[in-house]
């Protein structure tokens, strides 16, 4: 009813309104048609006198009062002047009340007819025609007359909206109650289809709407009725595929859980597949770097002496991508075990940057050691693993520059007592830098998760990351001037007090001329020098050299000897050669030639008569010194110093047995036992170790692991079973490396293990830990020796980790390819490719080592060892050289062990040996 009423209302108000304005404009025009008509009148009786007139005037004046019921007075005004000659309006003749208002002359002069109107009176003013005097007749309106009509119709206005109001209310009461009752029964509807009776009668409706709104919510319960039966329908076929899908879920957990087994059992499988190939690798290392060491210990020229330094730096990084390799998923698993053993941080460093010196220079640069003075010679940590830290620092530098140097300081800290903190920075010079992987490399350090994916140089700084902190130490990245940037770890060491003290050199007042265009290079050597207290002299061009050393030999002043650097060479070699032999021949300069060794090959030849020393770089502190010592040997001065390996005094010679299954290494290990004075003998099986044990007393026993036959830990297992009275020492060498490997070993009965290759401090190290001099020999019962078996099941479930499957599997593969390789072994043999003969041979050994069958492993590892030697040269040469050998004899075992080999696996039932029938049989 809302806008209905509002719109009466407006109505009402606009007709009132309307009613108003009527009424005045009718007021007014009758005003003015009065006011007209008597000036009119007036004017036609202008013949008359004033007074007639007048008198006339108001007669007339009167009787429109009485004929107009609209007209509250008439005024007739004239303008006269009074007796100060001022005009005023004097009121001439005058019919009604008095006026509300009265006007002026000055008012009123030169106007028309107007109408006046304020709140108090409505006046019709109108000029006299014809008159020269200010005439004017003023009618008063009046006013009530249009509103009380106005009064009128809006009191009619309302009493109608009233009535009409009333009516509509009533009107739509009824409408309401007739719809609540309506909407009341479509409500119980409602509520009936809600609980489910989609049959219940719509109530009909005699309103349109009503009743389509009620056609309508029938035709939602029978909708509503059929979306029932077909969920009901749908929801027993989602519980019957429910109850299939639970099955299938089970199957498929069953699945899984045999997956996860299999992929823990792959995982384990790869583990001891990664294990066993890092042995084979490590066991042939042990003998290459042990042996390299004990050959520079004798006398080769410096030549041969830089060829077999730069195989034995070859090897370490050999030995460091392996650890690489298996320190990465150690890292990740936690099971990284870090070596506390003697070292020189200085030693390692400049080895480092030998061995990565080639792949610096096929980029034009540098690598200069920087080692601080306040070093002590030897300290405890782990220096394999610091050499793999450098590696992939100074990788990354060399990367990232070009065209120059990279140097690499090591500074001193801070030290207490025993406490080393040593900060190690390599900077590169941002040639071929780029920042994209300046950011990667510096969110890498930064960040505290995995990366899943990792380039090479995002896994080496992972490693080196990761192993840094496993030290206690810090790493991490900061950017330089020009687009350089450093790399700089700090790690806390241990000072290693128990050295003994030998004897370094030192070269007092001794002048030396450093002759290198490279300011880095030359300020190491210029330090380096001052450090043992000479004199070094700078000179940094090659073309203004002779005519300076002209001039010192001419007032007397040569230096005791020139340090000449390649470099200044350039590419005229034949040049440099002529001015160093006349420096040599001329003014009897002593000379050390320096640069890197391909340099150093191209001049060896023709200076090696006149040239005293050769120095390679990257210039070591020990390099350095070898080369001052020939040449100035007479300014040599000796101090005592730390850090040398002396042979331990031991009041008795100590007994002590090497078993291991390579020949090398029992070669290597008697060496360098020897060395420190001590009885080795040697052992190449465990039932031969055995055996010599029980025959006679030994002080401790180094024991290889992987072994065929008896290995080493079924022989420390008897031994301990056998051993009466004083335990003997017994040290594990294997090439595994691990916590779970450790554990294994210490918890079979060996007190201590070295990882291959093992160097000559660590076995100092060890031998001074567990040597104690008994001078009472032990006596047990020899026993005899057992021959290795044709197959041994279980050694080759020792190899696959216990697992019968695997083993089983290894060994049907190896037997599957058997007549292959005897046939492809007697055609390489035939036609004397011995390359190929060899690679067969070690192709074949390689299966066998992860496989019980001793004898053809043995075989195998036999031939590949003499054709070894000969694979690279022709074949008429390894023919004569093979001349007189046993290996006709080693070729004919090998094939007699394969025949005999296959016969055994025609007749054999893998499965049954292994046991796989039995378990398969109690699963099913």
């Amino acid at each position: 009813m809302t806008p209905a009423l509002l719109l009466s209302i407006l109505l009402c108000l606009l007709f009132t309104l309307q009613q108003a304005g009527d009424r005045r404009d009718l007021l007014l025009s009758h005003g003015r048609a009065s006011a007209e008509t008597l000036v009119e009148l007036i004017h036609l009786s202008g013949e008359h006198s004033f007074e007639e007139r007048i008198e006339w005037l108001d007669k007339s004046l009167m009787a429109l009062m009485l004929e107009r019921g609209m007209i509250r007075s008439v005024q007739l005004y004239r303008a006269d002047l009074n007796a100060q000659g001022v005009e005023e309006f004097k009121l001439i003749s005058s019919v009604g009340p008095r006026p509300r208002t009265v006007f002026s002359a000055s008012e009123l002069r030169g106007k028309h007819a107007h109408i006046y109107e304020d709140l108090n009176s409505l006046h019709v003013m109108q000029p006299l025609i014809g008159e020269n005097a200010n005439c004017w007749l003023s009618i008063e309106l009046h006013r009530p007359y249009f509103l009380v009509g106005t009064y009128q119709v809006a009191l009619v206005g309302l009493v109608g909206l009233i009535l009409c109001s009333l009516v509509a209310l009533v009107w739509a009461a009824a409408i309401a109650e007739r719809a609540s009752h309506s909407l009341e029964r479509f409500k119980r509807t409602l509520q009936s289809i809600g609980s489910g009776n989609f049959l219940t009668q719509i109530p009909n409706s005699r309103n349109l709407e009503l009743h389509q709104l009620g056609e309508e919510i029938g035709h939602m319960a029978r909708n509503l009725s059929e979306y029932h039966r077909d969920y009901q329908e749908g929801l027993h076929q989602t519980m019957e595929d429910l109850r299939q899908s639970l099955d299938s879920m089970e199957e498929q957990n069953i699945g899984l859980e045999m997956a996860r087994k299999k992929a823990e059992e792959n995982s384990r499988v790869k583990s001891t597949f990664l294990a066993n190939t890092s042995h084979e690798i490590r066991t042939p290392l042990n003998g290459i770097i042990g042996f390299t060491n004990l050959l520079l210990k004798t006398e080769v020229d410096q030549l041969q002496q830089d060829y077999l330094q730069t195989i034995l730096r070859s090897s370490e990084n050999l030995l460091t991508s392996i650890n690489d390799i298996l320190d990465f998923s150690r890292i990740e698993s936690g099971n990284l075990v870090l070596d506390h053993s003697p070292m020189n941080l200085g030693q390692v460093l400049e080895e480092t940057l030998q061995i990565l010196a080639p792949y610096g220079y096929e980029h034009n640069l540098e690598l200069v050691p920087f080692v601080d003075p306040q070093l002590p010679p030897s300290q405890i940590g782990d220096p394999l693993r610091i050499k793999q830290i450098l590696t992939n620092l100074v990788s990354l530098a060399i990367r990232s520059s070009e065209n120059g140097s990279i140097p690499v300081r090591i500074a001193v800290l801070s030290g207490k007592e025993s406490e080393l903190m040593v900060r190690i920075t390599i900077t590169d010079n941002g040639a071929r830098g780029d920042e994209q992987r300046r950011r990667e490399m510096r969110l890498l350090l930064t960040s505290a998760a995995q990366q899943q994916q990792l380039s090479n140089s995002g896994m080496g700084l992972g490693i080196a990351r990761n192993l840094v902190q496993s030290m206690g130490g810090e790493i991490g990245l900061e950017d330089n001037d020009q687009d350089s940037c450093s790399y700089w770890i700090q790690l806390p060491l241990t000072i290693d007090r128990n050295r003994v003290a030998v004897t370094r050199e030192q070269f007092p007042g001794c002048r030396l001329l450093i002759v290198d265009p490279n300011p880095i290079t030359r300020t190491q050597i210029f330090q380096q020098l001052s450090h043992w207290r000479a004199a070094p002299l700078e000179h940094n061009d090659g073309e203004s050299l002779v005519p300076a050393v002209e001039q010192m030999w001419r007032h007397d002043a040569l230096p005791d000897g020139l340090i000449i650097d390649t470099a200044l060479a350039g590419d005229d070699f034949e040049g440099f050669i002529s001015t160093v032999q006349q420096l040599v021949d001329t003014y009897q300069c002593r000379v050390i030639v320096q640069g890197s060794p391909v340099d150093l090959r191209r001049c060896y030849d023709a200076l090696r008569t006149r040239v005293l020393a050769f120095l390679a770089k990257p210039v070591s502190r020990d390099g350095l010194l070898r080369a001052l010592k020939r040449t100035v040997p007479q300014q040599a001065q000796s101090r005592p110093q730390t850090g040398n390996y002396p042979a331990l005094p031991w009041p008795t010679q100590p007994r002590v047995l090497v078993v291991d299954d390579y020949e090398p290494n029992r070669k290597l290990m008697s060496e360098l036992l020897r060395a420190q004075h001590i009885e080795a003998l040697i052992a190449g099986s465990g039932e031969e170790a055995l055996q010599q044990w029980q025959n006679q007393h030994f002080d401790m026993i180094f024991m290889d692991i992987q072994m065929p036959g008896l290995d080493g830990i079924a022989t420390t297992q008897l031994i301990r079973e056998r051993e009466s009275g004083r335990r003997t020492p017994i040290i594990a060498l294997t090439a595994h490396v691990g916590t779970e490997e450790k554990s294994r070993l210490l918890s079979a009965g060996l007190d201590d293990y070295l990882s291959k290759p093992v160097s000559e401090s660590q076995l100092t190290h060890t031998v001074k830990r567990w040597m104690e001099v008994s001078s009472t020999p032990a006596t047990d019962t020899p026993t005899t020796a057992v021959e290795p078996r044709l197959v041994d099941i279980g050694e080759g479930l020792n190899l696959a980790n216990q697992d019968a499957g695997l083993a089983r599997d290894l060994l049907r593969m190896l037997l599957k390819g058997l007549h292959e390789d005897e046939q492809e072994l007697a055609r390489l043999a035939q036609s004397e490719d011995y390359k190929g003969l060899f690679e067969r041979t070690h192709r074949l050994h390689g299966g066998c080592c992860y496989c019980g069958v001793p004898r053809l492993r043995n075989a195998t590892g036999q031939l590949q060892e003499l054709l070894r030697p000969v694979q690279e040269v022709e074949p008429a040469e390894a023919a004569k050289a093979l001349e007189g050998s046993t290996f006709e004899a080693a070729y004919e075992l090998v094939r007699k062990e394969i025949r005999g080999l296959r016969d055994w696996g025609a007749d054999q039932d893998l499965n049954a040996l292994f046991g796989i029938e039995c378990e398969e049989a109690e699963i099913n």
